[in-house]
Parts: C-alpha cells; structure tokens; sequence
C-alpha cells in the first residue's frame, strides 16, 4: 500500500460510562454531539412523488456521464499498446474523500439508541422490534451518489460513537471484495459483526445491489439476533432521472425465542397504488406451541425516509429520534485509511496526483493477487513455488 503521513487526527467525543458524571453533563454532551440537520443526507435529492427519492445534483451527474468516455479512451489507449483490457481505473473526479470502509458505519448511526433500547429491552418482542427499527433507520445513509475508494486488501478502519461504541473494520478478501466489521457497544451492552459482500446486477436501466451474507447482534444478557439486509434498487442509471428505493424482503430472527420478523420493503405494490416506493410493511411471528400455531404478534408499518411502527407504537421517528455519527479514533493502526495516499491527494485537492496514486495501489493490489495465485481477470495467473 502507498502510504504518506496521515491528516491531523479527530479526537471523538466520549462520554465515559464508568466514571460518574452529574446527570446535566451527561445529557448536555450527548444533546451536542446529536445531528443537529438530519436531513443533511438529503443534500442533492428531490422527493419523488410515487415515492423513494431522486437524485438532481447536475454537477455530480454530469461528471457520473463522462465516465463511459474516459474508459473508451483507456481501453483504446490499452488496445493501440497491446495489453489486455484489464487495468481501467475510474477517474478520481467520481469520488468522495472516503474508502468505503468509512462509509459501511454510516448505516449504524442509530445504534446508541436503537442497539442500546433492544439490549434493555427485557421481552423479547421488544427486542427485536428495535433491532428491525435500527435496520429501517439507517437505510436513508446508503443511498449517496460520490463513489467512495474500494478498499485495499488488509485496509482497517476505527472509529466511535459518543456513547463508547466502537466500530472496527477491515478489507479481507480482494476478488470478490470482502470487508468484515466489529462493532462494541459500551461495556459489551451489544455486539454487531458480521462481512460486507456486495453483489451487483443491471438490467436495462436498473441497477439492483445486494449486501450478502447474516449480520448478528448479540446482547450482554445472551441474547441473539440475526437478520439479512435488503436489496437497492437505482432507476435512471443511463437515462431519465435517477430514482432510488430499497426492494425485496428483510428477514430477522431473535434466536432465544424463535421469534421472526420479515419486513417487506415492496410496501408499494398496493392494488389501488396509492402507496409510495419508499413503504414498508412488515410481521412479527411467534412460533408454534403446543396447542398452538405461528401467529402474528406485531404489525409494522412505515418508510425508510422517516419512520416505523409496530401495533401503532413509534419506534423510530426520523424528526424526533437522536441520531449521531462515528468519528474516526485519534490513534489508527498504520493500515487504516487515513493512511492512504490517494485519498490524502484528493483531500488536499491535488487531482492529479490522486489519480496517479490511485493507479499505483491499483496495480500493486493486482499484483500482490497474482502472486498468491489468483487469476486478475486477464488470464495471468502466478502461484507461489511450493516450499521443499
């Protein structure tokens, strides 16, 4: 990995649990370190009328269209020199200043609120219910438009909530590309852990993206919970506006009790179609007794904009529910990604010399593959010499 001295550390705000505070400290530090704009994600959206939102940032779409033309021309340039089209690399302008490792955590925002309800929580209805809500309430954050930088084989990331929770990740797997994640509530309250997968699939003009693999969440008092994300959905890719909405069905499991929670994320397909993309309908089933069949035990309805009920009761309200960010912990191991020189370039506004170390990481990661005998997509292939 090319590296260079990293950017003047953050220092996160902590509230220490261990240590006793006047109850006026406590409340006045976690009133600051809350969100004050919690729609600043919305930034660049316009609501759609049939739902879901839509994405309007002309500056940023222009630059998504020019992209096609800049790999014609490295494809071209690779063709006119006689190697094989396998090294195109996106131009820098499409990024954000972040690895995708900083972005994954974006979606737990509510965990020092929504994890921290469901580990309290002393039935198991309850629980679960605040696990499926602190699912709904993070999907809002996964729908931005700046490319972040894929990850480099080994690449960490750290970083905290003001509650204490701590958020570890790391980049495991090179083709496909694997990160897995850790993350620790205050005094072990609850854990989250789990790897990120994405699987892409375009059709026509839609894009739909898959996070694979069981996201588990455990609690201090044993307790166990696993769910499976749901499907994203992109309009517009190439032509016409640029629609987003999350699709398919999100299944949870609380495994203590057996209960199961399904959340259908088509909540629109209404046979009068006067819902909207963004609905979300939902059950809660307990198992079957003795004497006893499944049976529904929670209804839940709502949106991923703004909130979610069950049987009528709030459990995440987008206008009233705190929410807070991670920050990044002010001692990084040396393979966190604030050590990336690329990403240092493009916060500095040096685009060219973003992109040419980009493109070195690029063909070290290609080359570092080959050597542990992989395939890099162009039918070179090295395995390592066995040892005598």
């Amino acid at each position: 990995m090319s590296t260079a001295p990293p950017p003047a550390p953050l220092t996160p705000l902590t509230v220490t649990t261990t240590t006793p505070q006047p109850s006026g400290t406590i409340k006045a530090a976690w009133t600051e370190a809350q969100v004050k704009d919690r729609m600043f994600w919305f930034k660049g959206f316009k609501d759609n009328k049939k739902g879901g939102v839509i994405f309007d940032d002309k500056d940023v779409l222009k630059k998504q269209q020019g992209v096609v033309k800049d790999i014609m021309l490295q494809l071209g340039a690779q063709l006119l020199s006689g190697k094989l089209a396998v090294r195109l690399s996106l131009p820098i302008r499409l990024f954000e200043p972040r690895s995708l490792l900083e972005r994954i955590p974006d979606a737990w925002a509510y965990a020092p609120t929504l994890l921290a309800k469901a580990a309290h929580a002393t039935e198991a209805l309850d629980r679960l219910q605040h696990v499926m809500a602190f699912v709904v309430a993070g999907l809002h954050f996964c729908v931005g438009q700046s490319k972040p930088f894929n990850p480099i084989l080994g690449e960490t990331y750290q970083s905290t909530f003001p509650d204490g929770t701590s958020v570890y990740l790391e980049h495991v797997q090179h083709h496909p590309p694997v990160s897995a994640y850790y993350v620790e509530g205050p005094l072990k309250l609850f854990t989250l852990s789990g790897q990120c997968e994405f699987e892409a699939h375009l059709a026509a003009n839609t894009l739909v993206n898959a996070q694979t693999g069981t996201v588990k969440v455990q609690f201090a008092n044993g307790s166990e919970v696993q769910y499976a994300m749901p499907k994203f959905k992109m309009h517009g890719v190439v032509l016409g506006e640029r629609m987003f909405e999350f699709t398919g069905e999100c299944h949870f499991h609380d495994v203590s009790s057996d209960l199961r929670g399904t959340l259908d994320m088509d909540g629109n397909s209404s046979f009068l179609g006067r819902s909207h993309h963004d609905d979300i309908t939902g059950t809660i089933v307990a198992p079957a007794t003795k004497g006893a069949k499944p049976h529904v035990v929670a209804k839940l309805t709502g949106s991923w904009l703004n909130h979610l009920h069950a049987n009528g009761v709030v459990l995440w309200d987008m206008a009233t529910s705190p929410v807070y960010l991670h920050v990044p912990v002010a001692t990084p191991l040396p393979s966190d990604v604030r050590f990336r020189a690329d990403l240092i370039s493009l916060k500095q506004g040096d685009m060219d010399e973003a992109q040419r170390q980009k493109i070195v990481m690029e063909e070290d990661q290609r080359r570092d593959h080959r050597l542990r005998g992989h395939d890099d997509g162009g039918g070179n292939k090295r395995h390592s010499t066995p040892k005598r």
